[in-house]
């Protein structure tokens, strides 16, 4: 999150910079790196939103017995309709609940992460191709 707010700053006092015969490009060139930062940020959300639905199927890894070693003993999801199955877990107590918990708030916020980052990316793609090209330099070029 530091390096794309550190990159705009650096950009805020380069809109003249001139480029390809442009009088402003820096509003366009910010815009298009918010592309790749957003598109970087849309690839976590993603993969986070996947492996949080992943761990909510699969169920927690516990022990069944006070001295087993731990085993994942739910299958394909099986325990979230069967509240009954969550007794097979005795250790560590509670476990059930707290991964349901942990995993759900982790696939909500992958939801809300996927959807601001598609947003930012059509927001500067929008802005890369139709960004303003001579905004801050008047018609004789100066800034």
């Amino acid at each position: 999150m530091i390096f794309p707010a550190l990159v705009f700053l650096g950009l805020k006092n380069n809109d003249c910079c001139g480029c390809c015969g442009n009088e402003s490009c820096g509003k366009r060139f910010a815009m298009f790196t918010s592309i790749i930062f957003a598109g970087v940020g849309l690839i976590g959300a993603g993969y986070s939103t996947i492996v949080s639905a992943v761990a909510i199927n699969h169920g927690p890894k516990c022990g069944l017995t006070k001295n087993s070693t731990y085993v994942y003993p739910f299958i394909d999801g099986n325990y979230l309709s069967n509240r009954t199955m969550w007794d097979q877990c005795v250790v560590p107590d509670g476990i059930i609940p707290w991964h349901l918990t942990l995993f759900s708030l982790l696939l909500v916020m992958g939801l809300v992460q996927v959807v601001l980052c598609a947003v930012q990316v059509i927001n500067g793609l929008i802005g890369t191709i139709f960004g303003d090209c001579c905004g801050c330099c008047g018609s004789d070029g100066a800034a």
